[in-house]
């Protein structure tokens, strides 16, 4: 089997991973999950279909705190966006998904009324047009970001632990990249943002791939999966994996090897741009970005 990262993850790998989504979800979480994956979008799909798309300031404020409980708490984001009116709310939103509407391929660009939402940042704003059209706009979250710039070299890390500065070019690079996938699987940019979730979540070495847990005994409805190797405190994760792989067969039981539309049309990349709120997301540390 094909290693896990993007460029070559298979499709029957794809959806085995998929398939473990809802069960990697805590159930104190399904009910947001429900209103992110679905309420909202088919909520949005009838107002488009009327010609009058938007959100309202409780749905913004229903994704912001899926955000936050789907990935890193940050207390003091919510209460910024619901500074935020409800009119200025519907206003942001009726014009961002507008802007969309004249221009598909630049959801960069068409995220820039939002930004001037206190609380709003790349990535949230990200997270709003992903509602809009979950099959083409992908969710700039932290385990997506991870998963797509894999590969990458450079100087902020590589894998689980690379650094995001939540800039709108990281978000064009994690839209070209999901469109790359998109069009070679045939699968939409929500389920690309769950699969980079479910590995986040268990840690998967995605370099290994399916085939080598296979080798090492262990696979689930008939496959393997990648090698966990993230351990509680996220770090030294490859060198306990290469221990792994050298355990005798009776201990490796142990070992910590576990189970694990259309095309998007690559645009030209826009110069990067920040909001003016970019540091109000982190007031105790100022130099950090919106997320």
């Amino acid at each position: 089997m094909p290693p896990l990262t993007p460029p070559t993850i298979s499709l029957a790998s794809f959806n085995t991973i998929l398939s473990r989504y809802p069960s990697t979800v805590p159930p104190k979480l399904h009910d947001l999950d429900e209103l992110r994956f679905n309420i909202i979008p088919q909520t949005l799909a009838k107002r488009r279909e009327a010609l009058d798309a938007f959100l309202d300031k409780a749905e913004v404020e229903g994704l912001v705190e899926w955000k936050l409980k789907h990935g890193t708490f940050r207390p003091k984001l919510l209460a910024l966006v619901s500074s935020n009116t409800s009119s200025e709310i519907v206003q942001a939103t009726t014009a961002s998904f507008a802007a969309y509407e004249s221009d598909p391929s630049a959801p960069v660009a068409a995220s820039k009324p939002l930004l001037k939402l206190r609380g709003i940042g790349p990535a949230t704003a990200s997270l709003v047009l992903s509602v809009y059209s979950p099959d083409t706009i992908p969710f700039f979250s932290d385990e997506l970001f991870r998963w797509v710039m894999w590969d990458e070299g450079g100087t902020k890390g590589r894998g689980w632990e690379r650094k995001i500065g939540y800039t709108a070019k990281e978000w064009e690079e994690v839209i070209q990249r999901v469109g790359e996938v998109r069009e070679r699987l045939g699968v939409s940019a929500g389920e690309c943002e769950r699969v980079a979730w479910v590995l986040g979540r268990e840690g998967v070495d995605v370099e290994v791939g399916m085939g080598a847990a296979e080798e090492e005994g262990k696979g689930v409805d008939g496959e393997g999966a990648g090698v966990k190797v993230k351990d509680e405190k996220g770090k030294k994760g490859r060198k306990k994996a290469d221990a792994s792989t050298r355990l005798k067969p009776s201990a490796k039981a142990s070992a910590g090897v576990t189970a694990s539309t259309e095309p998007l049309r690559r645009s030209k990349r826009k110069q990067a741009f920040t909001s003016p709120q970019e540091t109000a997301e982190h007031p105790s540390k100022p130099s950090k970005r919106l997320r």
